[in-house]
């Protein structure tokens, strides 16, 4: 195998962009270019979004391919798959921006994927974390995915925009289904990185760790 330059790696588990997601994602990037010209305009955005770190038995998932054959189906493993690290799982909120950085907010709303509802996107969140910023005289516009406890309209989250009219937040929200366009993805995957380097099976280490870093 080995002579035929095939090698063994860790099955990737995203695909390419689909076509569909392509277009939207050029045509978002467009809409906030127009916004936001020079790269000053966006010291002012603050990229929040919510991060999960599994614990516990950490398999993974080889395969053997050739280079270049990464983003084959037969190579991929699918995002939805379920192993037994994801079972257990840390959830935080948190952002980012120019010059700022805020604490993680660790959360645990009695689900395992850690789905924010939209009461405790408001009550937990907006009024905890976010509100302390706005009261602070801080000029700032909060980016968030298209999580239906954010308040997006379609999905009638009206508590959540209530609060943001109330208390003159201003924000907008990312392209759905392009994570890695926000640069508060690449925060979480240095803080993942941090944690991979040592054994963590239980939360507290979790924290200790993340916290830290």
């Amino acid at each position: 195998m080995g002579s035929l330059d095939y090698r063994r790696y860790i099955a990737y588990r995203k695909s390419w962009v689909s076509p569909r997601a392509a277009k939207r994602r050029v045509e978002y990037a467009t809409i906030m270019l127009q916004k936001y010209p020079k790269a000053s305009d966006w010291h002012s955005v603050r990229f929040s979004d919510e991060v999960h770190f599994g614990y516990g038995p950490k398999g993974r998932l080889y395969v053997t391919r050739m280079p270049g054959e990464r983003y084959c189906f037969e190579c991929v493993r699918p995002a939805a798959e379920p192993e037994e690290k994801d079972k257990l799982r840390g959830h935080a909120w948190g952002a980012i921006g120019w010059t700022f950085k805020s604490q993680l907010h660790w959360y645990d709303v009695g689900n395992r994927n850690g789905k924010i509802t939209a009461k405790y996107y408001r009550d937990e969140i907006l009024e905890g974390q976010v509100k302390p910023w706005l009261n602070a005289g801080k000029a700032f516009i909060l980016e968030e995915d298209q999580d239906s406890g954010h308040g997006i309209p379609r999905t009638g989250s009206g508590i959540v925009q209530q609060w943001k009219r109330q208390n003159g937040l201003q924000h907008y929200f990312n392209c759905s289904g392009s994570p890695d366009l926000s640069p508060i993805e690449n925060s979480w995957q240095l803080l993942k990185q941090a944690l991979a380097a040592i054994p963590h099976w239980d939360l507290g280490t979790i924290k200790d760790v993340v916290d830290v870093a």
